[in-house]
């Protein structure tokens, strides 16, 4: 069952993360029409999915600028998607300072990760747009701004589908540090009072897709 299943759960699953996309490529600014009919949605269901994507603060509604008389159109643009060149930066060295024959260097990798994870969930409260009151939309939305296009499957445990990744060419050279790295990150990111935790990431589970699993929280 995906989000688009559950409307209870909010996450990116394909068709927000389709709407996303086709804006992102084009680059301009469009009125709802244009977008539904290019990803083949209803109009309805499309704002719903451009407003969840205004609240993430990856989209933006602007006015049409218009020289006819007339009430003008509302259009949506997708903002520039973050520069993930210091979280590469950071990777790369962490890849060069744990390579070598050493033999525990995925697990350091992964205490790197979790270390840095927890840096960036205790900085979330000052970002409004990521503060979220549900763990699974909150670390959603992080995987988003890391370049993600994360889809949340929902269960018991819930799994997210990571794809593409940021880090693929990372991961080319050392992957067992580049996603012990990773799967630490989103340890980290996942709050000690959260009702979940990561059990396991799964790399290249298709070529451009890892899965996150999760399972509940033994002290929950």
């Amino acid at each position: 069952m995906t989000t688009e299943a559950n409307p209870r759960v909010r996450g990116f699953g394909p068709s927000r993360a389709e709407v996303l996309e086709h804006l992102r490529s084009t680059g301009a600014a469009e009125p709802v029409a244009a977008i539904a009919a290019a990803v083949g949605l209803h109009e309805n269901t499309t704002r719903f999915h451009l407003d969840a994507l205004i609240e993430a603060g990856m989209v933006h509604r602007e006015a049409e600028s218009r020289q006819q008389p007339g009430r003008p159109r509302v259009l949506y643009r997708a903002d520039p998607a973050p520069s993930q060149s210091h979280y590469q930066d950071l990777a790369a060295a962490m890849v060069r300072h744990f390579a070598g024959p050493m033999e525990d260097r995925g697990s350091r990798a992964e205490q790197a990760g979790m270390a840095w994870g927890a840096e960036l969930l205790a900085e979330l409260p000052a970002d409004q747009a990521l503060v979220e009151p549900e763990p699974m939309p909150r670390l959603i939305a992080c995987l988003a701004r890391m370049g993600y296009q994360p889809e949340l499957i929902a269960g018991t445990p819930p799994t997210i589908a990571l794809r593409p990744c940021p880090y693929s060419e990372l991961a080319g050279e050392d992957p067992t540090t580049v996603c012990r790295l990773h799967l630490g990150l989103i340890r980290g990111l996942i709050d000690k009072a959260d009702p979940w935790e990561v059990t396991a990431l799964e790399p290249y589970v298709t070529p451009e897709r890892c899965v996150v699993r999760f399972a509940e929280r033994a002290d929950s």
